[in-house]
């Protein structure tokens, strides 16, 4: 049963990580097609430059370092769910580090889109349903690991 819920973890986090990754490449690609209206005709950098590609670059490290978390969280899940067998301290270690992903994960998530990102960008104007599919990213990893390490 442990199985089937830590791959269930891993699957929603390689999901996260996946959206996050393509929401990435849109942000990359929406960046540089709006890049050539900021260029200054002098050398010298500008402040509407630095006023602009700022809040842009946040953005897009925060949806790195999430891909990040969420992949890390995936790829530990995955590990953790295939060496159950293996009766070891580094599944104990595993599980522990699945546990303290899971917190990384959701206390980021919630700086991100309770205060850095709403300060940076504008409301994000996210729905029930969107607040639901990134916090169940981190529920999944908290308690799978909580199960494995008790297991």
């Amino acid at each position: 049963m442990l199985f089937v819920f830590l791959m269930a973890g891993a699957i929603v986090n390689a999901i996260l990580a996946t959206i996050g990754g393509a929401v990435f490449i849109v942000g990359v690609v929406f960046f540089l097609i709006g890049v050539p209206q900021f260029k200054s005709s002098g050398k010298k950098i500008n402040r509407n430059l630095l006023k602009e590609v700022f809040p842009i670059c946040v953005t897009l490290l925060t949806l790195i370092l999430y891909m990040i978390i969420a992949y890390w969280s995936s790829r530990t899940a995955g590990t953790l769910a295939f060496s159950l067998s293996d009766p070891s301290s580094s599944l104990l270690n595993q599980a522990k580090k699945l546990t303290c992903l899971g917190i990384v994960q959701g206390l980021f998530s919630f700086v991100a889109m309770k205060w850095l990102l709403p300060r940076l960008i504008g409301e994000l104007g996210l729905e029930k349903k969107h607040i639901w599919g990134i916090s169940i990213g981190f529920i999944f990893t908290i308690t799978n690991g909580i199960a494995a390490w008790l297991s």
